[in-house]
């Protein structure tokens, strides 16, 4: 999954189908070369798929958003994650 910003572009690796955190990220200053980097992982620049822009305060690496539990209140919990359901965050269990 490739994700653009202000800054530059993360380019992000998995080794599953479904939605899931990534197992690596790297960073590249344009599309351009994230692009050429992917095709080193065997993604041609004309298999990228768009996928909407994480919502604020969710992860990059996800399409479903997720994020660190505790986002809301400041009370961040690093190693928890929650997902929005039907409109409502839920702890994300493996």
């Amino acid at each position: 999954m490739m994700h653009e910003t202000d800054g530059g572009v993360y380019l992000f690796g998995y080794n599953k189908i479904e939605d899931a955190s990534c197992l690596w990220d790297e960073w590249y200053d344009s599309v351009a070369e994230a692009e050429s980097a992917g095709e080193e992982y065997g993604v041609a620049p004309t298999d990228w798929q768009v996928v909407p822009d994480p919502l604020e305060g969710c992860q990059q690496d996800w399409i479903t958003p997720v994020r660190v539990k505790g986002h809301t209140d400041s009370q961040l919990q690093k190693s928890s994650f929650e997902k929005l359901v039907d409109g409502q965050w839920l702890p994300l269990t493996s």
